[in-house]
């Protein structure tokens, strides 16, 4: 990874194309299976972004309200928006991930941003984009395909690892962000901001993420996969206190979350 000396952009040198990038992403199940056990993790955090989504729209109700989530996965954030009558379709360049979907009820259509079929400008109060920007070679061509599907007024929601965060300062090279070859863009508050506006996006709030509510063991027993050398000594501790059912306090990952209107 390398760091912009003019705007503070760090990405990836030389930066992968696109077939490089999408050979890294699994069309089997087994991949979702961390994401699939932690299912009620997920639905916790993402029944607080509606909420979050519901306090920043006032008295104006979601129900009818439509929703575009890309990089929806198992469809967590679908299935939430979908109780509060939102009319939701998710987009996921797994085509495992979205036949999951489609067979528990929920729309999702395989494919990117640019390529999933039905998305037309100016349709969507709402577009949701979790862990997605920092696996894209051309951020700011995304954000300004996000601000053209936005009707006037609607708001994006995008989570991504912090560069600038302490995490990343404490661990270095053994950071979260750079344990995933996929990612290849990291942004900071700053970096962020800017994007934002270059795509035409105003009113924008960038913050530090809430925690998922993953227990303390998970925690340990994942940590194991991002630092091997330490496996031996952390998932032994996984197991001990997983019988406590305690949950992580902190947010290991050190996400930024940005809210920002068309």
């Amino acid at each position: 990874m390398g760091k912009c000396v003019s705007c503070g952009l760090v990405q990836a040198v030389p930066m992968p194309t696109d077939r490089d990038i999408t050979s890294l992403y699994h069309e089997d199940m087994e991949h979702f299976e961390p994401y699939i056990e932690q299912l009620a993790v997920h639905h916790a955090y993402f029944r607080k972004k509606i909420a979050d989504i519901q306090s920043m729209f006032g008295r104006r109700p979601l129900k009818g309200g439509t929703l575009l989530d890309i990089g929806c996965a198992m469809g967590v954030l679908l299935e939430e928006a979908k109780k509060v009558r939102m009319k939701a379709v998710g987009v996921d360049i797994s085509k495992d991930a979205v036949t999951y979907c489609n067979r528990h009820g929920l729309t999702a259509r395989a494919g990117t941003v640019y390529s999933a079929k039905g998305l037309k400008s100016a349709s969507f109060d709402v577009i949701t984009a979790f862990q997605v920007i920092e696996h894209e070679r051309d951020p700011l061509k995304m954000m300004k395909r996000i601000h053209s599907l936005l009707k006037k007024d609607g708001m994006v929601i995008l989570a991504t690892p912090n560069y600038g965060g302490l995490w990343r300062r404490l661990m270095g090279r053994r950071w979260f962000g750079f344990a995933h070859p996929e990612h290849v863009v990291l942004f900071d508050f700053k970096t962020m901001q800017t994007l934002l506006e270059k795509a035409g996006f105003r009113n924008i709030e960038v913050r530090r993420d809430t925690s998922r509510p993953f227990p303390l063991s998970f925690v340990f027993t994942r940590g194991a996969d991002y630092v091997p050398w330490a496996a031996w000594l952390l998932r032994p501790i996984g197991k001990l206190i997983d019988g406590l059912k305690l949950t992580n306090p902190i947010n290991p990952w050190d996400d930024m979350i940005v809210f920002a209107r068309k």
